[in-house]
């Protein structure tokens, strides 16, 4: 099987684990989604009070704090399948009749304030099938397509095939990045834009060395991207433009390296512009970012808007709180710490330098939210902001993989699997104070899948025979065996099943 093919499986096999562990959380970015593709504006008026980060402005339009680009993508699938949407749920709303009720078997209030404002306005079915489709349209195979490029990085850095997958297969399943894909979420997305740059611009093997402007434009786009998400990709952004010029002067002098930079500056222009418009529509101002615009809130009086110096007390919190500490959702990373003792004695198949800009990456992510005081409201959905540090960080902590004997490499790594894949089977509750909770409850309770577990909560309202009864997770989960097998068995005519060697292009 030739590596293109390989990549190809790969993606597929990671859609199909995502697409089974979404999320039905419906979140701001969400609420953006259905006002621009259904009411063609960026306000979200009828949606005011639904969620904390809706505000509204003193001429009485009400917005959200926070940056347009996740939502503005994860319009497209939405946009392709409206018409589908609209006729159910024209159908379904024709059927109602009577008292509608809305009765949501959740012990957290604001859950069951959130459905029942919904049902009664008829957005439920709605609400529920743009989280469907954002989910396993637009997040899971963004994240999917990472763990593809990063694939073939791997290999193309001197890693052998089947090494090669399996370090991308511990990224995709073993990080937090499993844990987010569940649903929309613009942290993910940097992360996702800075690693394929970031590939784009490593390009080990020098396979692109004939078209490294185009790279630079790629990149730049990539990092761009990463800014309409959320002003935290500026720090990718800035990070990867020097990196571009560094990696450009390996073969060229440095003045033609930073002119050559020009076209990676010119990727972002246009993600740029698309940000500054979005502001400019909304709030009037195309310069000032969205929190500029939000009414006090919690943390918001501290600094500019709850953004201040970095603080060594959040900095620990990022790494080390157990509701969403970076070393406690994925401990296995705090290896990626030791890579440079072995890239010091050129013991690794990723330089010194790459080494180096990833924990760069990683570091500066840290500090830069530990600057931020929303960083502590982080309890509710378990690990978010650090995010865009954790493809770095693995990067360097395969370096250390790689070396350490193979058996505790084993360990680690199916260690790492199960309890990222429990988190993302149970997902952590804002009442539990351990991201181990989610083990706990599969571990006494079974297999289970958050859509489910939601649906079992509403089911009253649409299948009243499965009301506490428990829908189990064993046919989804025998589904999706079925189908990543057929993804990995199913060959060209002529080709034989099961041949999983990976050929040289």
């Amino acid at each position: 099987m030739t590596p293109r093919g390989v990549a190809v499986r790969l993606f597929l096999t990671l859609w199909t684990v995502y697409a089974v562990h979404f999320a039905t959380d419906f979140g701001r970015e969400h609420f953006l989604v259905v006002s621009m593709v259904d009411d063609g504006t960026f306000a979200l008026d009828p949606y005011l009070g639904m969620h904390n980060d809706i505000f509204q402005l003193p001429d009485g339009r009400s917005y959200h704090g926070a940056n347009p680009g996740v939502s503005m993508m994860a319009a497209v699938p939405y946009v392709a399948l409206k018409p589908v949407v609209d006729r159910v749920v024209n159908r379904e709303l024709a059927n109602r009749s009577g008292e509608v009720t809305a009765v949501y078997d959740d012990p957290r209030p604001a859950r069951q304030a959130f459905y029942r404002q919904a049902r009664e306005n008829g957005w439920d079915i709605r609400f529920g099938f743009v989280s469907i489709i954002t989910a396993v349209l637009f997040m899971a195979p963004l994240t999917a397509w990472s763990a593809a490029v990063l694939y073939r990085t791997l290999a193309a850095a001197g890693l052998p095939g089947s090494q090669a997958l399996g370090g991308a297969l511990v990224y995709g399943l073993g990080t937090p990045v499993f844990y987010r894909t569940a649903y929309l979420n613009q942290n993910l997305a940097v992360a996702v834009f800075a690693l394929v740059a970031f590939c784009i611009l490593w390009d080990p093997g020098n396979r692109g060395a004939d078209r490294r402007r185009v790279r630079n434009l790629q990149a730049g786009l990539l990092g761009g991207l990463a800014l309409l998400c959320d002003y935290s990709g500026a720090v990718a952004l800035g990070l990867l433009g020097l990196y571009a010029v560094a990696r450009r002067s390996d073969e060229v002098p440095l003045t033609t390296a930073i002119k050559d930079s020009l076209w990676f500056a010119a990727g972002a222009v246009g993600p740029i512009l698309v940000l500054w418009y979005y502001q400019w529509a909304a709030f009037g101002n195309f310069i000032r970012p969205p929190q500029h615009h939000m009414p006090p809130v919690e943390w918001s009086d501290l600094g500019y808007q709850g953004v201040t110096g970095p603080q060594a007390e959040l900095f620990s919190l990022l790494l080390t709180d157990p509701r969403y500490g970076l070393f406690v959702a994925a401990p296995f990373l705090v290896l990626g710490l030791l890579a440079p003792w072995w890239t010091a004695r050129r013991k690794t198949f990723i330089a010194t330098r790459e080494v180096g800009f990833a924990l760069l990456v990683a570091l500066a992510y840290t500090v830069f939210f530990s600057a931020v005081q929303y960083t502590r409201l982080q309890y509710i959905h378990g690990i978010r902001y650090i995010l865009p540090a954790v493809p770095f960080l693995f990067l360097a902590t395969a370096v250390v993989l790689r070396r350490i004997p193979r058996v505790v490499t084993a360990i680690v790594v199916t260690g790492s699997v199960a309890f990222t894949w429990a988190q993302s089977m149970a997902r952590i509750q804002e009442q539990e104070t351990s991201l181990l909770a989610p083990v706990r409850r599969v571990v006494l309770e079974g297999l289970q899948l958050p859509a489910l577990e939601t649906f079992e909560r509403m089911a009253g309202q649409y299948a009243p025979s499965l009301q506490g009864s428990g829908v189990s997770a064993i046919p989804a989960l025998l589904a999706t065996a079925v189908t990543i097998s057929l993804i990995w068995l199913i060959r060209r005519p002529g080709r034989p099943l099961a041949d999983v060697r990976v050929d040289p292009e």
